[in-house]
């Protein structure tokens, strides 16, 4: 036997027991990026953060969407009603933020969905969909006080969506008098968004804090409106609530609550169009290098050329590690 081999099964034995008697590697002695005042910040998975670290963060949710009003066609094309029907959707999410100095910040993320209708009207309205992006951004630290941080955003944003629609393929057909490949079941877009900003942060206290944004750009819809244009903006505004139980009672448990406004959805389809995102979330908050929770969402969409509303209720596990 080689030497090197030799010594292998000693040298694993001694690391495993190394790693299970001593702690994290100078986890309580690494800068934590999102402790202003005392306060350790729990960041929400539906509102940006100011904080300059280096993260990874996973996100794996599921939920419905209720309510949903599908408009009613006559044989001219004449609305004659409408019937109700339900979606359920599932979600996934990967985000990577590297540190590069003291005032700059680069990060990509990754994320899908699909979604499908849970009952007769919703599966053949609006059949099954899959959405899928990607972004690509920078923060810029402006300002920095012990309890305060203020930093600038550019980010792009991009989304594909591949849907089945039943009933938009029988209209199509229906119009056009036949089905060919401009009536087709499959519907593909894309959309885009260029957004810049700002983001803050402040800790009131070592068990809460606050953090807001506020961000603008120019976008596009995945597919065009009824005069054909595909070009819009997005106006987000958004806060989140952070309160950290163990400075005051030692117990590891953590709590955010955060809305968002977007007068143009991120991931919204043919359907959607503004969104208000309210959220809850109870964390684990025992070490300062990690973020574990579960969060709970209701959303508020518009849908496009209706006066009814989709409401949404989801549910996330979030999990992030700070280096």
């Amino acid at each position: 036997m080689r030497p090197a081999l030799r010594f292998a099964p000693l040298a694993l034995a001694t690391v495993t027991a190394l790693m299970t008697v001593a702690p994290p590697i100078a986890a309580q002695d690494r800068p934590n990026r999102r402790t202003l005042g005392g306060h350790s910040f729990i960041t929400s998975s539906n509102v940006g953060d100011p904080f300059m670290g280096t993260y990874i963060r996973t996100t794996t949710g599921a939920g419905r969407a209720l309510d949903l009003q599908v408009p009613v066609y006559d044989l001219d094309s004449n609305q004659i009603g409408t019937l109700s029907g339900n979606i359920a959707f599932v979600q996934l999410a990967l985000a990577y933020q590297q540190r590069l100095a003291k005032w700059v910040v680069l990060r990509a993320s990754v994320s899908g969905a699909a979604r499908l209708g849970t009952n007769h009207v919703a599966l053949l309205a609006e059949g099954a969909a899959a959405v899928y992006g990607g972004t690509f951004g920078a923060t810029f630290r402006l300002a920095e006080t012990e309890r305060f941080l203020l930093s600038a955003i550019a980010e792009g944003r991009s989304n594909a969506i591949y849907a089945i629609s039943p009933l938009t393929f029988v209209i199509n057909a229906i119009e056009g008098g036949t089905a060919d490949s401009t009536t087709g079941l499959l519907d593909k877009g894309d959309n885009w968004r260029l957004i810049g900003g700002l983001r803050t942060a402040y800790a009131f206290a070592p068990w809460i804090g606050i953090m807001a944004l506020a961000e603008i750009g120019p976008a596009t819809r995945f597919f065009e409106d009824e005069s054909g244009d595909r070009n819009t903006g997005q106006f987000s505004l958004g806060g989140t609530i952070s309160l950290d139980l163990k400075p005051g009672t030692n117990v590891p448990i953590g709590f955010a609550g955060s809305v968002l406004y977007q007068s143009e959805s991120d991931r919204g389809d043919d359907l959607v169009g503004r969104q208000t995102l309210f959220g809850l979330g109870v964390f684990y908050t025992g070490r300062h290098d990690l973020t574990l929770g579960l969060e709970t969402g209701f959303q508020r969409f518009d849908q496009r050329g209706l006066d009814s509303k989709i409401n949404a209720v989801q549910i996330r596990l979030v999990l992030r590690y700070d280096f």
